[in-house]
């Protein structure tokens, strides 16, 4: 029996969800760079701080202090979000073996971490595999039930810190840990200008992807939901907004209201696309408010 849904916290997303996220699956944000993954993370995971859950964030990126300072410009306050840094030290280019990570650093709250960046550790630079991560995560569930988490990025995890051929294995193994542990996760990938299915991708219980492009008007957003097993779910691109608030869908468009999306003949650069090869058009009519949601039941 399907769990009541939980909300992402992003205005006009739990509408194109049918109610918002099944409770206890992993679901990969996916877009180009600069399209809103790590935002949209966040507001999930601020959801969840407000209704009083224990929500962890897993910054693979960018370490905390950035994370912190690019936040204050929402004027959010996620001094309660927790957060594992896996980022690697700086002035570090030592290919030797050093010490696991996971034994030298711990979770601490956003409000606690440091203003400064990290540099190397006087003794020996901490070491990040794909296996500290899963170390990690298995000693913070051992005693503190996380119920959101959001892991940022797994195309960081899958360049830099799975240090074996078998890369999609890896990965498979990784994304079933999270789904044992039971907590709902959200997963950035970030997507090449022209882009294939990933395994995490393929593994995932649903893909919401941000878009970007360019016409006449200027930069442009949307948001499509390009999988979502077990649920019904707006499959249509909607458009997208990133303001001092954060990021808000707009689902419903006024009468005659058009789509503005750009041909990619155009001069226009399209930066991300829903399908690697489809032309987006122009749309004669706008988008239903009362259009028929697609379902997608477990199939691949």
């Amino acid at each position: 029996m399907i769990k009541e849904k939980i909300k992402t916290g992003v205005p006009g997303l739990d509408d194109m969800l049918d109610g918002g996220l099944i409770p206890g699956r992993s679901y990969v944000v996916s877009g180009t760079s600069g399209t809103g993954k790590t935002t949209v993370s966040m507001q999930f995971l601020l959801e969840g701080a407000r209704t009083g859950e224990r929500v962890l964030y897993i910054s693979l990126d960018e370490p905390p202090n950035e994370i912190k300072q690019n936040m204050r410009s929402f004027g959010w306050d996620i001094g309660q979000v927790q957060v594992f840094d896996a980022t690697p030290d700086i002035l570090n280019y030592d290919k030797t073996p050093v010490r696991d990570v996971s034994t030298e650093r711990r979770v601490v709250y956003f409000r606690d971490a440091s203003d400064e960046m990290r540099i190397t550790s006087e003794r020996s630079p901490a070491d990040m595999t794909i296996n500290t991560i899963q170390e990690a995560l298995k000693q913070e569930m051992k005693v503190r039930k996380y119920s959101r988490i959001v892991i940022d990025s797994l195309t960081s995890l899958r360049y830099f810190y799975i240090k074996t051929s078998e890369e999609d294995t890896t990965m498979m193994s990784f994304l079933r840990l999270l789904s044992d542990l039971g907590t709902t996760c959200l997963l950035t990938v970030q997507l090449p200008e022209i882009s294939k299915p990933e395994v995490e991708a393929h593994m995932a219980r649903g893909e919401i992807r941000l878009h970007k492009w360019f016409n006449g008007r200027g930069l442009m957003r949307g948001i499509t939901v390009e999988k979502y097993r077990g649920s019904s779910h707006d499959h249509r691109l909607r458009m997208m907004k990133i303001s001092s608030d954060g990021i808000a869908v707009k689902v419903a468009l006024p009468e005659k209201e058009e789509l503005p999306l750009e041909p990619l003949h155009t001069e226009a650069q399209v930066t991300s696309v829903r399908d690697v090869g489809e032309t987006p058009r122009e749309a004669e009519t706008p988008p239903s408010t009362d259009q028929p949601k697609h379902h997608e039941g477990g199939g691949i």
